[in-house]
């Protein structure tokens, strides 16, 4: 292969890999917008966001592979690379990522329930102790004042 054949196969599969990448980014960011559940406003700015981003990191690739040229090649292989992305791989990519999202929601309420519970159940715990306490210094001070008045430590008024 010449050298110019070489480095456009090169350059096709950089488009083809940045594909890859933006499609899986892109499902993330689907993800993470289903979880936070943002209005209207914010969606638009974040979708602008997210795709000034897109391109920021594919320029990269290109510039990086080509030296910043764009053929249409390029352009056919990072559709090619994203196409078959959505395709094949996206499904996965996303049930993987709500899952995740939905595991890591029911441990974090496991740890708030079973912290609510425990401080419940030390608020139960010490609510008895003090009863407990309580009754125990009633009966020591009844117990003290039997035993003050049986060896005659209080004093006699004369």
């Amino acid at each position: 292969m010449t050298g110019t054949v070489q480095s456009q196969l090169v350059g096709l599969a950089v488009t083809v890999l940045a594909g890859v990448i933006t499609g899986a980014l892109f499902d993330l960011y689907r993800v993470a917008r289903w979880a936070l559940r943002p209005g209207k406003v914010f969606t638009a700015i974040s979708d602008v966001i997210f795709w000034l981003f897109a391109a920021t990191m594919v320029f990269k690739f290109l510039l990086a592979y080509s030296w910043g040229e764009v053929r249409f090649y390029m352009l056919v292989g990072f559709a090619v690379g994203f196409g078959v992305y959505r395709a094949v791989m996206s499904r996965r990519v996303v049930g993987g990522a709500v899952s995740t999202y939905e595991y890591a929601q029911h441990a974090r309420r496991k740890i708030v329930l079973g912290f609510r519970e425990g401080t419940l159940g030390l608020r139960r715990a010490s609510s008895r102790w003090r009863k407990g306490f309580h009754r125990t210094c009633a009966c020591l001070g009844t117990v003290w004042a039997n035993v003050k008045r049986k060896l005659c430590f209080s004093r006699k008024e004369s």
